[in-house]
This record gives structure tokens, C-alpha cells and sequence, in this order.
């Protein structure tokens, strides 16, 4: 008896095509012909980058269900984003309880510096609106958020993984500026900003107090300024 063949013709010789073609790339990944960068990837330029991370994230979702939890996050990046983009900025990447921002896309370092500052302090507005309107209300207590604005070259550019592209800024400044969020807590200030930040700032109500301390993975001590504010006790 014959048998039937499901895949035959044109479709069969593309299906084989295809299976050839993935175990070509399998190939060259193994023998490290295979690069994750994209021909998209551009040369370095300075950027502002923004880091903010929710305070006692944590504890939060250890108290409430998931369900909940999802719609506090949902509510609170919604704003933000809006807030980012307003700004000019994008919002590069985010995890569980935090994201990370760059600015500077189409607007000169000077312009990044100030927008990304501006969007931080808008931030911190909209929450003071949230917690009062919803979050003390329902929670019976505020949510927080630590920020923290760097300013430095980085690389732009598209990562392959798996079968899409991801969008990528990349480089030691963003190092810096994941560590200012993370001092937002040590030093118990809602919004950090390095000095290289602090002295591109046009505005002149943009105040705090000035503290040097050492950043984890940074050698040399760091000049930050804190102008946020210190958390609820």
C-alpha cells in the first residue's frame, strides 16, 4: 500500500530548507561565527540614564496576592511611562519591581540631562497623587520608589536572542546609574544623581545635600547629590 506523505511539494522542500537553515545557525553559534550583535548596532554616544526601583517590593508581595500585586506595579509603570515618554525618554528594560530609562535619543546631552531629571521629579509627583488618592487608602501605607540619573557614553543597538531582536543601551554608565538607584537606600534619599548629572542641570531649584560615598563595582569614591527625600520611617 502507498503511503501518504503530509508534507510534500513546495512546502516539504521549504520545511527542509528551514531545518538546514537552523542547524546552519546552531553550527555557527558553536563555533563562535554567530554574533549577538545586529547590523543595527551604533557607535557610542552619551546618553542619560534612569534607573527607579520600588521600595520594600518584597515584603509587598509577600503580603498580598499575586493578582493584587500585578495591579499596584500595573498602575504605578503606567504613570511612569507616560511620564517618560513626555520627556522624551524610553524605557529600555524592567524587571518584577523596577525599569530602566534612557534619554537622548534625538535630543543633545544638555537637554537628556535636564529631561531625565524633570521626568525623575514628576515621578515622585505622581506617586505623592497615588498614594493619596489609592495606595494609602487601600494599603494603609505609601508606596516608594528609589531613582537614580547617570550620564555617560553608551552602546545602542539590537541583541538577537532566540528569534527576536532586543533593544539594548549598553555600558559602564549604566552600571553607575543602576548603583546610584541601589545607594537610594543606603543613604535614604528617594532620588540620586551623580555629579556629572548635578552640573549639567539648568534648574536652579534642583537642590540637596552632597555626599561622596563608594559605589559597588566603582573604584574611585563618587560625588553624588541627593535631591529627593528621606524615606517614611
Amino acid at each position: 500500500m502507498q503511503q501518504l506523505t503530509l508534507f510534500n511539494g513546495p512546502y516539504s522542500e521549504r520545511r527542509k530548507d528551514s531545518t538546514r537553515s537552523r542547524k546552519n545557525k546552531a553550527q555557527h553559534a558553536v563555533n563562535g561565527n554567530l554574533t549577538l550583535w545586529s547590523q543595527e548596532t551604533e557607535s557610542e554616544r552619551e546618553m542619560a540614564l534612569f534607573f527607579l526601583d520600588i521600595r520594600n517590593f518584597t515584603s509587598l508581595a509577600e503580603k498580598y496576592q499575586a493578582t493584587d500585586v500585578i495591579h499596584i506595579v500595573r498602575k504605578l509603570f503606567s504613570r511612569f511611562q507616560n511620564i517618560i515618554r513626555v520627556y522624551h525618554g524610553r524605557i529600555i528594560e524592567t524587571s518584577g519591581d523596577g525599569f530602566y530609562a534612557a534619554f537622548g535619543f534625538d535630543r543633545t546631552v544638555q537637554e537628556s540631562v535636564n529631561a531625565a531629571v524633570q521626568a525623575g521629579i514628576m515621578i515622585l509627583k505622581a506617586l505623592d497623587q497615588l498614594n493619596a488618592q489609592t495606595f494609602e487608602k487601600t494599603l494603609y501605607h505609601p508606596i516608594e520608589v528609589g531613582i537614580g540619573v547617570h550620564v555617560g557614553k553608551v552602546a545602542v543597538g539590537n541583541i538577537h536572542l532566540g528569534s527576536k531582536d532586543h533593544f539594548v543601551v549598553m555600558g559602564y554608565a549604566v552600571n553607575v546609574a543602576s548603583r546610584l538607584q541601589t545607594a537610594t537606600k543606603e543613604l535614604n534619599n528617594s532620588f540620586i544623581v551623580s555629579s556629572d548629572v548635578f552640573k549639567i542641570l539648568n534648574d536652579p531649584q534642583v537642590k540637596g545635600e552632597t555626599v561622596n560615598a563608594i559605589l559597588k563595582g566603582v573604584a574611585e569614591p563618587c560625588e553624588l547629590h541627593l535631591i529627593g527625600r528621606a524615606y517614611a520611617a
